[in-house]
């Protein structure tokens, strides 16, 4: 993986290598189980399955999130307004 190569050149560089900079960029490993259903409509097992979350992508969704909250205040206040300048 290209993030273990660069966290080898850091380390090898002794003291003038940041190592931290490059673990903060690791990704978490998040297990994650799924259920299998049969034909039938039951449960026969489950599929474990292993996501990656790097701290970028977790960062960008939370912006997105703010992003759309921002976004909906304005349309909520925005016909208020609008109201209030047609009833003067």
């Amino acid at each position: 993986m290209l993030l273990e190569e660069w966290l080898n050149t850091e380390s090898s560089f002794g003291e003038l290598g940041d190592v931290s900079v490059v673990q903060s960029k690791f990704p978490k490993e998040l297990k994650k189980r799924k259920r299998i259903t049969s034909e039938e409509g039951g449960v026969s097992g489950y599929e474990e399955c292993i996501d990656y979350v790097f701290p970028e992508e977790n960062q960008a969704t939370n912006l997105k999130i703010l992003e759309a909250a921002y976004k909906w205040k304005n349309r909520s206040l925005l016909p208020m307004t609008s109201r209030m300048i047609c009833v003067l």
